[in-house]
């Protein structure tokens, strides 16, 4: 039966083996297509080659920041410093606003791309190219123009090819669609580095603000999706890019994301699991196999024998012995087996001789394991030498020998 089992078990191995195997060759794992932006993210919209390639991008030196907290930088140097923080919806508390203000106001560059300004007094409005909201009016993209003093109220669905524009002109071919972000509005201290034009009509997208009396300036990007895997492998938006970065070139870079931990599923059940029927399947299996071992288990128990533990008499053996002692009288016979035995338990322990008792070797030995003076180790063993030498002994006798042989092997610990 157990052999038959293992067989059985081999074969579904197999099996197994061989259906994952032709399913990695025959079908290329899904990606997602949610927008992630995290760091160690492989997937399109993840930050995974923006984090490699940071460094290449802006020909300067890129260190990971852990907490904006924990940024220190000597305000003499902080012009040959800039921070990047990239993410969605990044909550800025009062030391990591003051910490970056600081840089700033001191000549460094702080750059931010989020689709919220939570940094600031959010006056640099942020709308969406294609957010269906309330706030504005939704059109497609062969709707009729709007008038002028709408533009950067209105929505579109970029479907075709756009333009791209910082110093240089980017043409970017048809992309997935998305939502592609903008300012709506330009505060008198902004300076507008890029836009993106679609359809003849240009959204900023970038800014650069340079608050009053600041040695150094911010960098506002509104889609940090161009700073995605899926933009940075295509070559029309990966120079797009290496051009935003461009004021930062040659700087020390700090580069802070508020999703790092994060990795893409890189599973063998990655494809099961991404199916609903496969997955239904696997779990159904796994219950069903669950409750075969339970039923098989309950089945093939064997029966444990309960064997009683066997009891210890020896004090009892003891007792009846001593008392059968005592009952006869032969007092002499005790005592001598009495302290046989405690010489037999020191010659065991302390492997020393024991001919000879009251000898000046053997007391020194056992008055240290004892922690005794000689003196008083001469006087007991005295003791014990002459009650065993003597014809008659007596109970007080073998009180005595109790009495000595007891304390000491407490005090030595025997």
């Amino acid at each position: 039966m157990k052999k038959k089992l293992g067989i059985l078990l081999g074969m579904v191995l197999l099996v197994g083996i061989f259906v994952f195997s032709f399913s990695k060759l025959r079908y290329k794992l899904p990606k997602s297509w949610d927008v992630s932006l995290y760091q160690n993210s492989k997937d399109p919209y993840g930050l995974f080659i923006m984090h490699e390639e940071l460094g290449n991008l802006s020909n300067g030196k890129m260190k990971d920041l852990e907490k904006l907290s924990e940024l220190k930088i000597d305000p003499k140097k902080a012009k040959d410093y800039a921070v990047v923080v990239l993410g969605s919806e990044i909550y800025f508390d009062t030391v990591s606003k003051n910490l970056l203000s600081k840089i700033a106001e001191n000549g460094g560059i702080v750059m931010i791309a989020d689709y919220y300004d939570n940094f600031g007094d959010d006056t640099n409005g942020k709308e969406d190219i294609n957010d269906e909201t309330y706030s504005t009016d939704t059109i497609t993209a062969d709707s009729k123009e709007s008038e002028e003093n709408m533009l950067y109220n209105q929505t579109i669905n970029i479907n075709d090819n756009f333009e791209l524009r910082t110093n240089k002109l980017f043409k970017i071919n048809k992309k997935k669609e998305i939502e592609h972000h903008y300012f709506s509005e330009i505060t008198s201290d902004s300076e507008i580095l890029g836009t993106i034009t679609y359809k003849d009509k240009a959204y900023p997208n970038y800014l650069k603000i340079k608050p009053k009396d600041y040695k150094g300036y911010y960098l506002y990007h509104a889609e940090p999706l161009y700073f995605t895997n899926y933009y940075l492998l295509n070559e029309d938006s990966y120079f797009y890019v290496k051009s935003v970065l461009e004021p930062l070139k040659g700087k020390t870079i700090f580069w802070y994301n508020t999703s790092k931990t994060y990795a893409g599923s890189s599973s063998m059940m990655r494809f099961i699991m991404g199916e609903p029927a496969l997955k239904a399947a696997w779990i159904t299996l796994l219950v069903l196999l669950f409750f075969f071992l339970i039923f098989r288990s309950k089945r093939e128990q064997r029966i444990i024998p309960i064997y009683a533990k066997e009891e210890n008499h020896t004090v009892e053996f003891a007792k009846t012995i001593s008392s059968l002692y005592q009952e006869n009288g032969e007092v002499k016979d005790i005592v001598s087996k009495k302290i046989d035995y405690f010489l037999y338990k020191l010659r065991k322990t302390f492997l020393i001789e024991t001919d000879d008792i009251t000898n000046k070797q053997f007391i020194e030995i056992v008055a240290q394991k004892a922690n005794l003076s000689q003196e008083e180790c001469l006087e007991k063993f005295t003791i014990l030498k002459n009650i065993y030498q003597k014809n008659q002994p007596n109970e007080h006798d073998l009180k005595t020998v109790y009495q000595i042989i007891e304390n000491y092997k407490q005090k030595a610990n025997i």
